[in-house]
Parts: C-alpha cells; sequence; structure tokens
C-alpha cells in the first residue's frame, strides 16, 4: 500500500500505549480564549475502515475519502467523525502523521514527543507531514476526542460521544483518554444527493431450486439499473436458499448469482432464515438433532458468503460468521446502518444490536430480519417453536427503543404487508413484510428514498415479466423524520 499524499487522520496500530509522551487532559472549559476561533474548526474529519485488518481512516479531504474505498479497501463508511482544520491557526497545534511500512500502520499524534518516539522504537520511519489541526485544551465550542486501543486488533480508534465509548469498551476497547480536542460535526446533505433506491429481495427460496434463472434476472436487472434508480444498497429478507445438499447446490446457485452485484459494486446485506441454516432438509422437512441447534448452524451459508465479500460491512456478532452484523453507507446526505439480525435471535444477539445503535446515534437504521410481521400485518407473537426469542420480544427490547431506527423489513409468511408504529422516543417505525413465493416472476420491492422531500415511496416490481405488484404493497409515506 502507498503512503497518502494528501491531509487525513488515522491512529493505528504500533504505539498501544508504549509511545509515551504527554496527553490533553480533561478538565474545566475554557473561558477567555478569543483567540481560538471554533469556526475555524469547521473541515470534516470522514471516517473510512477497512475491514480486512480494521484499520481506521481518519481524513480531512473529501476526495480522499471518496477514494479510500475502491482504491485502498476502506470500504466501511462512517460518515464523519468530528472537525478540525486544515490550516494553521492561533491556538491550533499539528496532528502529525506516521507510517508504518513494516506494520502496514498508520499513527496520528498530536504530541511531538510521542512522534519521536513512534519514528525511534516503533518503526513509524515515514513521515507523513501535518494530517489536521486541532487543540490540545479545552474550550467552550470544543468536544474531547477520545482514543482507543483494541489490545487484539492492535488498532486504535477515535471515539466522541458516551454511547461510543460505551460501545469500543463492550467490545473490549481500552481507553486511552482525551488526546486533543475538536468540534463536533454531522455531515450536511448534499444538494445533488437527495435521492436514490433501496432494495429488498424477498424469500427466493423456490426460485433457487425449480427457476434459478429468475434469481438471476433480477440481480442482473439491478445491477443494469445501478446508475439509473441509483440504487445504494440491496437487502435479502432470508431463505435465500432452500435446503443444503451434499454439494451444496443451491448456495452456489445463490453465490454465483450474487457476484454480479459483487461486480457491479452494489454493497448488499442478507437477513439468514430458517432455510439458510442446518434446521430445514430436503423437501423443507425438520433435519434430525436439536433443531434450535440446527438453526445456528450456519456453516454453509457463511462460507458461500463469508463476512470478506460484504463490502459495507462495519461489525459482527461473532466472529467470521454474518448472521447478526451491521452495514454502514451513506446517501442521500445522510448517514445508514442495515442491521441484519438473526431469525427469533438469541438474548446475546438483541443485547450485542443495542450496543451498535447506541454507538450510531447519527445514523438511519434500516433492520431486516427474517421473521417480524405475520401475514395480517401483526408483529409475530413466538419464536417459531424452535427459536429463541419472539419478534414482539425484539420489537419491544430493541427496535422501538432507539429514536434512529426507521424501518424494518421481513418476509417468512404471507406475501405482503404494512404497519407503522411509534417508538418510545416519538420516531415513526416503518415496517413492511416482503415474502410471496412467487414460483412465476421475480417479486423485488424498490424504496425510492426522498431525503429532501422527506418521503420514502416503495413498489414491487417484477423484472422478468415487467410488471408491479397490484397487492397494496404500493405505498408513499411522507413526513419522515430523518436523523440529519
Amino acid at each position: 500500500m502507498r503512503t497518502w499524499k494528501v491531509a487525513a487522520v488515522l491512529f493505528l496500530a504500533g504505539c498501544a500505549g508504549a509511545c509515551g509522551g504527554a496527553e490533553a487532559e480533561e478538565g474545566p472549559r475554557s473561558t477567555g480564549r478569543a483567540e481560538l476561533a471554533c469556526p475555524g474548526l469547521a473541515v470534516p474529519v470522514y471516517h473510512r475502515i477497512k475491514p480486512d485488518g480494521g484499520d481506521s481512516l481518519y481524513t480531512v479531504n473529501a476526495n480522499e475519502a471518496s477514494n479510500a474505498s475502491t482504491k485502498y479497501g476502506y470500504t466501511e463508511d462512517r460518515g464523519v467523525a468530528f472537525q478540525a482544520s486544515a490550516a494553521t491557526a492561533s491556538g491550533l497545534s499539528p496532528v502529525y502523521r506516521l507510517y508504518s511500512p513494516e506494520k502496514k500502520d498508520h499513527l496520528w499524534t498530536i504530541d511531538a514527543n510521542e512522534k519521536a518516539s513512534a519514528a525511534a522504537n516503533h518503526g513509524y520511519t515515514v513521515d507523513e507531514g501535518t494530517g489536521f489541526y486541532a487543540s490540545k485544551t479545552p474550550g467552550d465550542c470544543l468536544i474531547p476526542v477520545y482514543r482507543f486501543v483494541s489490545p487484539t486488533l492492535l488498532k486504535h480508534r477515535f471515539a466522541t460521544t458516551e454511547a461510543e465509548r460505551s460501545s469500543l469498551s463492550a467490545a473490549g476497547w481500552t481507553a486511552e483518554g482525551i488526546k486533543f480536542y475538536a468540534t463536533a460535526a454531522v455531515a450536511p446533505p448534499e444538494e445533488s444527493d437527495t435521492q436514490f433506491t433501496l432494495v429488498v429481495i424477498p424469500d427466493t427460496q423456490q426460485e433457487i431450486v425449480y427457476r434459478p434463472e429468475l434469481f438471476t434476472n433480477r440481480v442482473q436487472w439491478l445491477a443494469s439499473n445501478k446508475g439509473a434508480l441509483d440504487i445504494r444498497f440491496v437487502t435479502h429478507t432470508g431463505d435465500m436458499v432452500d435446503w443444503d445438499t451434499s454439494d451444496h447446490l443451491h448456495y452456489a446457485r445463490a453465490s454465483d448469482a450474487v457476484t454480479v452485484l459483487d461486480t457491479a459494486r452494489i454493497p448488499y446485506a442478507f437477513a439468514i432464515g430458517n432455510h439458510d441454516t442446518a434446521a430445514v432438509c430436503q423437501g423443507g422437512s425438520a433435519c434430525p438433532g436439536n433443531v434450535n441447534a440446527n438453526l445456528r448452524n450456519t456453516t454453509t451459508f457463511n462460507q458461500y458468503f463469508p463476512t470478506s465479500r460484504f463490502t459495507a460491512l462495519a461489525g459482527v456478532y461473532e466472529a467470521g460468521k454474518i448472521d447478526n452484523a451491521y452495514h454502514t453507507f451513506t446517501a442521500g446526505g445522510l448517514s445508514w446502518l442495515v442491521l441484519n439480525l438473526e431469525l427469533w435471535p438469541r438474548t446475546g444477539a438483541v443485547n450485542w444490536a443495542k450496543t451498535v445503535l447506541e454507538a450510531h446515534p447519527r445514523h438511519n437504521v434500516i433492520l431486516i430480519t427474517h421473521s417480524h410481521l405475520t401475514s395480517s400485518s401483526g408483529i409475530e407473537q413466538t419464536q417459531g417453536g424452535y427459536g429463541n426469542n419472539s419478534p414482539q420480544y425484539v420489537f419491544d427490547n430493541l427496535i422501538k427503543q432507539y429514536a434512529n431506527v426507521r424501518f424494518v423489513f421481513s418476509g417468512h409468511v404471507g406475501k405482503a404487508g404494512y404497519r407503522e408504529d411509534t417508538g418510545v422516543k416519538g420516531n415513526k417505525i416503518y415496517q413492511f413484510l416482503n415474502c410471496y413465493h412467487d414460483g412465476a416472476t421475480n417479486p423485488t420491492r424498490l424504496v425510492e428514498i426522498d431525503t429532501a422531500a422527506n418521503t420514502a415511496a416503495t413498489r414491487v416490481y417484477a423484472p422478468m415479466t415487467n410488471e408491479e405488484k397490484q397487492d397494496g404493497s404500493k405505498r408513499t409515506i411522507s413526513n419522515i423524520a430523518w436523523v440529519r
């Protein structure tokens, strides 16, 4: 990997508390520092993560942030972390940028002693100059920027909110204290980027078995219309395949078809249904053995859809498994988080999901899971007889508790359904059922979002037969309070 030549901030492995040097101490806010103009700290610092290794990229250069995904593998978009300055000013200090060729890690530090120690003792021998400017001391309009280190990943990451700090601590990261002060920032919507399309694919197990050309036609149509519809993300609500075989034929067919989305660079997230697990055997019958244990056996699914395939992946509940995961992207000038949750989830998975939502209060959340709504648009009350927690449990303990949850998509039963509920914070939660089991064509829900008009228009379209479902699934939601 070549070194970056534009301003950026990236605290990564190497020092992990060993570089030394003073750190900014938290104390009372200063009240007489007119020389430090907080409006001067108005340059967004973009945060991108490289899933392969976990490196965090913090950069004030929008072009670098945009190109980091395709050129260097920083595919996880975390939006804007905070604001700093790209130029020196009274009251500000340079944040230095160093690179270790051996460790392939970057280190950013505001402390000159730490910079010298990192270069002399820890392999950070490439001096890339000043990344940006921040304050060593607190001020009325400044926020503390904390640094954390992961003892297992040997990577560093910033946190500016209590929720972010709690989430990192819960995940095993160690706090290194306040490293400098900056200003809080929310990236404003871009006027030219207010409309985009989210795609929801319903149960496809019958397509995979009897008419795999329907599945292939759908993904090819999505790839061909990526630009025309401005498709930013594709989801699947589970039961992608019907059952496993000795040669894993169903999974191979699905995997080969999804390669079209990979080539088109369309990020996606998949919920896992009961047919995607070892709980369902040939013909749809229950497999022998402990059915709950079988439900959690997703070995084949993860073999064909490993975490490395999910380009927007930001985190998982269990290492190496996509069963419970979250993905982030930006569209319409806003930040989005797609959470895929296992079928009738374990309490531990639900608790993990809570930490994810707590750590991303500025993201609009889209939750996908296989079972949520019933065929009559009620919230399912049972766990299917062999799961762990019911959809009602998930709704009560997770979905309705967070102000930034906007959409819930599910399948499993019925055809199409919709309900709207209000969360405990007053936010509207828009919930859609998509199932169909349509053997004649390939229904695909398109959710056309307009962040300027505060609307979401959705319809179910079948590209194979060029027809739109006339079953009440077409709907326009107005006055949506997006998280900005």
